[in-house]
């Protein structure tokens, strides 16, 4: 079975495969592009891979919101996330993304 989770973004579920995933380092507070990679655990997000939903997620605090997890009203909140988004890590998100910036002009064949 596969496992599904929601874009930040445009709030669909999708398969966890299709998504781009984003960790916090609960030690460091620092956000990282999770490719599966072993040793890297905390708290995660998940965006489309459409160039439309990266965009929006990197627009607003979306991404932060996800990683520092529900505030509970007169409690301290209990992690930090380094924001904004280095601009190394935004451009690696970016080369996840599946959708190409060719329009439908571009790719008819001519005959």
């Amino acid at each position: 079975m596969l496992s599904t989770r929601i874009c930040v973004a445009c709030r669909l579920k999708k398969a966890q495969k299709d998504l781009i995933r984003l960790t916090c380092d609960y030690q460091s507070g620092e956000v990282r592009l999770n490719t599966g990679a072993k040793g890297l655990s905390g708290r995660s997000c998940y965006i489309c891979r459409r160039k439309t939903c990266v965009e929006q997620a990197l627009k607003g605090t979306r991404i932060k919101g996800a990683l520092e997890g529900r505030k509970v009203k007169g409690r301290p909140a209990g992690r930090s996330v380094a924001f904004p988004l280095s601009q190394q890590l935004i451009q690696l998100v970016y080369r996840e993304c599946t959708d190409t910036d060719k329009t439908c002009q571009n790719t008819q064949s001519k005959e």
